[in-house]
């Protein structure tokens, strides 16, 4: 009976995916709509009848009852809801349509809560956590190209020229938070498409596996030990029996300094905009809107904007307060590209570091404070902590300089500066990056330095940059963010490691050292694979699109765009979006797909059925240099 049951749940499932897609992704007429009610209401009597009959079935009902308490809960609210209904007798909405609303919530719902199960299922079937990973990434990017080939997901005017390779290489970019794009995400998609995007980016910024733990948790689910270990693979957290508490810490984490960063953003996107003959002010829900998007798209360095010149929007067009202009661009999203890829673990060290510094200088400035006790060694930061708040430091400011030093002076405006095959001809007799002076030079460097590294924001035209400016990017895309962040690249981590075994190298020691700890050699032998499988796969996919692109464009620009592709930053110098061919994108799709994952993940997941072998054979030097 149980078999049947659950054929029955999983088609019905299915049934009721698709009348949702029907309902709000196309524009049906009357009658179609109200074929697609009348099946709703039937999914909606299976789902009631499913839970009733294993309640019927179950050896220990009151066990069954304690476990899927919600599903009845739901079950009882749908009920009251249609009682109230009818006695309101459609003072506020009509009876079909409060009857259509509660239908779809309780099937919304009960979607859910069976992906929750599903996820739990999945999490603890003793597939390696890097199949996992790769599989929940996958699922997500189809899903979200399914939703954005969607009529409502389109404006009317550019719906007939959107094709999937279009909706695939965006949903790609979102959910693996790169932020490059072939279309416009504020003028090309409608509100609905734009929160299919958002959606996009937090679900994958995050991780699908833990919002499913999350949804877990909520529900009074535990998680099993094999889905504890893949949760804990995903975080890359060394404690298993701290998961429960790191995942509550990441979610709160992340939509508090949402939360606080739309707040701050919002008197930004209610100044007037537009050249001064032309000027419009957002009203209250569209700025809150925009105050949302970019704050989640900063938090998940992401990099995308309803702006299709990012936050350069109004320099060139003349506008009254051009993006950039705000101090909320230096002094908000670029805080939130900083905390978003140091990684949940720094965070959350930070923030147990700063309470205790906080209950120690509580308990020494006034006694009434004594039961909090006394702290006693000083606080410390994991050596962990130490290596990517100090390496961060060093590329943003080293960014910076770098970029200082190797760009021209400001001078006349040029022709030359920022010539390239992209841009059109009247765009190149004014470079800005060239005009730029004193302290808005060394603003829009910094926070380029910040950005380079994983965000795709940008105040200045990277098409303007010089060849020395563009490498010196690259080498920041290279590095990217930290460990267990929603950035990318060899992460910071990696590369201190690397500087540090070169400079033990040299100095002829035995151990790589930092911060009076040694490094375990098995990291250093992890540091170096992942960089050489990142550099070989930059170098493998810059030769594939110089292959498919044969007309004249600079070997530079291209290894830019496949940088900014791989690791996951979003920077363009312009080629992205004038990508011609479904193989052009689909070369970048593969790189910001293995890039989000890591190459070393997805050769975990090939490794996983290799045996470890015990013995040694003798050593013999080689030459080296």
């Amino acid at each position: 009976m149980l078999p049947l049951l659950n054929v029955v749940l999983a088609l019905t499932g299915l049934a009721a995916v698709a009348t949702l897609v029907l309902d709000y992704g196309f524009t049906l007429a009357p009658s179609q709509e109200r074929v697609v009610h009348i099946v709703q209401t039937v999914i909606l009597v299976v789902f009631i009848l499913d839970r009733v009959l294993r309640l019927l079935l179950a050896p220990r009902r009151r066990d069954y009852l304690r476990e899927n308490w919600i599903d009845f809960a739901l079950i009882v609210l749908v009920v009251a809801g249609l009682l109230v209904g009818y006695r309101m007798k459609g003072r506020f909405l009509s009876a079909g349509a409060l009857y259509v609303i509660i239908t779809q919530l309780y099937i919304l719902a009960t979607l859910v809560l069976r992906g929750v199960g599903l996820n739990l299922r999945f999490a603890g079937s003793g597939i390696h956590p890097s199949w996992l990973l790769v599989g929940s990434f996958a699922l997500l990017i189809l899903a979200g190209s399914g939703l954005l080939m969607l009529p409502a997901a389109v404006e009317e005017a550019y719906y007939p020229k959107w094709y999937y390779d279009d909706a695939l290489f965006t949903s790609t970019s979102a959910v693996c938070v790169t932020g490059l794009v072939v279309r416009d995400t504020g003028t090309h998609f409608t509100t609905f498409g734009q929160a299919v995007v958002l959606g996009l980016i937090q679900t994958g910024g995050l991780g699908i596996m833990l919002f499913g733990t999350v949804l877990a948790m909520a529900v009074g689910r535990g998680l099993s030990l094999r889905g504890t270990a893949a949760v804990q693979h995903m975080l890359s957290s060394e404690e298993p029996g701290q998961i429960g508490r790191l995942v509550k810490f990441v979610i709160v984490t992340t939509l508090t300094a949402e939360a606080v960063g739309a707040l701050l953003l919002y008197p930004m996107f209610c100044r007037p905009q537009g050249p001064p003959d032309a000027l419009i002010t957002l009203d209250a829900v569209q700025a809150a809107w925009h105050s949302v998007f970019h704050s989640v798209s900063a938090f998940c360095n992401a990099g995308f904007a309803l702006y299709g010149n990012s936050m350069m929007q109004g320099t060139r067009e003349g506008w009254v307060h051009p993006l950039r202009e705000n101090w909320q661009v230096y002094g908000v999203i670029a805080p939130l590209i900083i905390l978003g890829g140091l990684g949940f673990p720094v965070l959350e060290d930070c923030a147990r570091w700063g309470k205790q510094v906080l209950v120690r200088l509580a308990r020494r400035l006034h006694p009434r404070y004594g039961h909090l006790g006394f702290i006693n060694p000083l606080p410390r930061l994991t050596l962990h902590s130490k290596i990517v708040l100090s390496t961060s430091g060093v590329l943003i400011a080293g960014g910076a300089a770098m970029l200082l030093l190797v760009e021209p002076p400001p001078g006349p405006p040029s022709g030359t500066v920022g010539r390239h095959a992209f841009v059109m001809e009247e765009t190149r007799q004014r470079s800005d990056w060239s005009q730029v002076r004193g302290s808005g030079r060394v603003l829009h460097a910094v926070f380029t330095s910040v950005t380079a590294r994983t965000a795709g924001f940008n105040t200045i035209d990277m098409a303007e940059l010089s060849n020395a400016g563009k490498l010196a990017v690259c080498l920041l895309m290279i590095i990217g963010a930290s460990p267990a962040s929603t950035g990318g690249g060899i992460k910071t981590v990696t590369a201190a490691l690397l500087v540090l075994t070169v400079y033990s190298t040299l100095l002829r020691r035995n151990e790589v050292e930092l911060f009076r700890r040694s490094i375990a050699a098995e990291v250093l032998r992890k540091a170096v694979t992942v960089t050489v499988l990142f550099v070989a796969m930059l170098i493998l996919l810059t030769f594939l699109l110089s292959i498919e692109l044969r007309q004249e464009r600079s070997f530079l620009d291209l290894f830019f765009e496949v940088t900014s592709a791989s690791c996951t930053v979003g920077l363009s110098t312009g080629l992205t979006s004038h990508l011609a061919t479904p193989w052009s994108k689909l070369i970048l799709v593969i790189g910001m797909f293995v890039g989000r994952l890591g190459p070393l993940t997805l050769l975990a997941g090939f490794a996983s059925r290799v045996r470890r072998v015990d013995y040694q054979y003798p050593q013999e030097t080689v030459i080296i240099g």
